[in-house]
């Protein structure tokens, strides 16, 4: 028994109903008209449902320093946001930024036809912007996509101890916390006493070893 949940116009809400008569047709995105009954209520009644192809958006997938170019595919009237998620065949991508002629908006409607820049979601690789006195490094360190980050928390990079003190969304929105995958660049100090722990790590091995 073939089934649509559509919407009764007697239970005033979609049921399921039973399909007893119909003529499909795929051509141009899907149609279908037929006698449908509710199987809540019994009513039988005529029917028809047009559901317009799929759009085909241009879509940048950035690994490291490659970019893979594809599609994706989505209905129109759908809201894209940097920062969200959608569904991929490659698996769920998180979407970077949006690019309309020279326009690079924080949102758009799928039918703006805007070129879709986004990542892979199951990893993220973060870059870190540190500093120590009067200098700056940027290091690139991938974490696990559901890691949080927080302003204030201590992290290990490169083997040295530095505090958060900014978070940075895709979009460029400022944060104090945020999971691995929405995270643009991190700004972080080295901790003053990195070197001192060091050398005492390194005095306190020395001194084990000669004692033995």
């Amino acid at each position: 028994m073939e089934e649509f949940w559509i919407f009764c116009e007697v239970c005033y809400e979609e049921c399921p109903h039973e399909v007893l008569k119909s003529r499909t047709s795929s051509k141009r995105g899907f149609s279908f008209q037929g006698v449908v009954k509710c199987l809540e209520c019994e009513t039988i009644s005529s029917t028809e449902i047009k559901e317009e192809p799929p759009l085909e958006l241009r879509l940048r997938i950035s690994d490291d320093n490659q970019t893979k170019k594809d599609i994706l595919r989505i209905d129109k009237g759908v809201v894209l946001k940097v920062g969200d998620t959608r569904p991929h065949p490659d698996g769920l991508i998180l979407i970077t930024g949006l690019e309309i002629g020279n326009k690079r908006p924080s949102q758009a409607y799928s039918q703006d036809n805007p070129v879709v820049w986004a990542k892979k979601a199951t990893h993220a690789k973060i870059r870190f912007a540190i500093h120590e006195g009067e200098s700056t490094i940027s290091v690139k360190q991938e974490f696990d996509s559901s890691e949080v980050f927080k302003v204030g928390m201590k992290i290990r990079i490169e083997g040295r101890v530095a505090r958060i003190k900014a978070i940075n969304l895709f979009g460029g929105k400022l944060v104090k916390t945020a999971y691995a995958i929405e995270i643009s660049r991190i700004t972080c100090n080295y901790e003053k006493n990195n070197q001192h722990l060091a050398d005492f790590a390194a005095r306190r091995h020395i001194s084990s070893v000669c004692c033995r």
